[in-house]
């Protein structure tokens, strides 16, 4: 009696202890004064208030796009099997589903090791995958980690090596892994055939809004009535010689359509690389005068009545950035950063 008097009274402490536990963006600003109208029309002020949205669990759950062929120093399988080395090829299907197998074989020795049939659900970038037989009787868990940074590391957790392994030979260790290079080179190959496709289609929306409304000779009298606008313009010759030498464009095409399509296309930082501060700064500014925004400088307003496809109808003041589609959003971020034009 007295045995159970404890127990009682141990269970009775492990109750109250376990109780006592408990479980619209406002995209652009331009501010003029009368003072310093020609710095702020040269500069317009660009305040971002971008919300983030945060990304759902479906899209941080997607990893499709690292089926393929993962090795190590980025080999294709071909050095593998002539150098040595590991490879990853796995192939993820309704977005976190994955199969493939690992293979790893020696350079001097040509010793081969793999293991085939690797399945199961990748969570929160991670999967664990026990395996009894690496070919040389090894045994583990595979704790593969998946990277924001686009790169794979395999780490052998619980490694047992088979007694009859003399050589020692397996899989042991932590694996850093890319992509290999057969298949950086067919992403290109589709970046090329993706971009060829997108580029027609922007080709055809630029004809259709820039060309399509005039005849020729509507075109030649509007160009010849606005020369006296970019007679005007102080820093219109840079701009053709820029236009000439560098783009190579000596056609009409520069007065009939807009240095940059910022609002049909999202451009990188790297599209501006050794593109000069004065034309960064135009194409910044094209991106309100497509909505007819009235410049108050001077050399602006004269740059830009000598486009055709210009239309000066705002102004300052009662200009809405609720105009902007989100390329032109986008863009006018990117290059409100890159514009260094005084």
């Amino acid at each position: 009696m007295k045995s159970k008097a404890m127990i009682m009274i141990v269970l009775s402490c492990l109750i109250l202890s376990g109780c006592g536990k408990n479980n619209t963006s406002q995209e652009a600003d331009i501010k003029t004064t009368q003072t310093k109208e020609t710095t702020a029309d040269k500069k317009p002020e660009v305040e971002s208030q971008t919300s983030v949205t945060a990304v759902s669990q479906t899209e941080t759950e997607n990893y499709e796009g690292y089926s393929g062929l993962w090795t190590e120093s980025s080999f294709n399988h071909e050095e593998i099997i002539s150098y040595g080395g590991l490879e990853f090829s796995i192939q993820v299907t309704e977005q976190n589903n994955l199969n493939g197998y690992l293979f790893m074989q020696q350079g001097t020795s040509e010793r081969i090791a793999e293991i085939d049939n690797i399945n199961g659900k990748i969570n929160n970038g991670e999967l664990n995958y026990k395996y009894n037989d690496d070919g040389w009787g090894g045994s583990g868990i595979l704790h593969i980690t998946f990277s924001n940074d686009d790169a794979i590391q395999i780490e052998v957790q619980d490694y047992k090596m088979k007694d009859t392994n003399l050589s020692g030979y397996g899989f042991s260790g932590v694996y850093q892994l890319q992509r290999s290079k057969q298949n950086k080179e067919e992403e290109k190959e589709s970046k090329r055939a993706d971009n060829q496709t997108s580029e027609q289609d922007l080709l055809h929306a630029v004809h259709e809004k820039y060309y399509s409304q005039w005849t020729e000779d509507g075109m030649q009298n509007a160009i010849a009535e606005r020369k006296q606008y970019r007679d005007q313009c102080s820093f219109y010759p840079e701009v053709e010689e820029y236009l000439e030498n560098v783009r190579e464009v000596r056609d009409i095409s520069s007065l009939v359509e807009p240095l940059y399509y910022t609002d049909l296309k999202i451009y990188q930082k790297e599209d501006f690389d050794d593109v000069p501060p004065l034309i960064i700064h135009l194409a910044k500014n094209e991106i309100y005068a497509r909505h007819g925004y009235i410049f108050k400088n001077e050399d602006l307003n004269n740059y830009f009545n000598g486009q055709i496809w210009y239309e000066p109808a705002i102004t300052p003041e009662n200009f809405k950035d609720s105009l902007f589609n989100k390329n032109e959003q986008e863009n006018l971020k990117l290059l409100s950063s890159l514009d260094t034009y005084k």
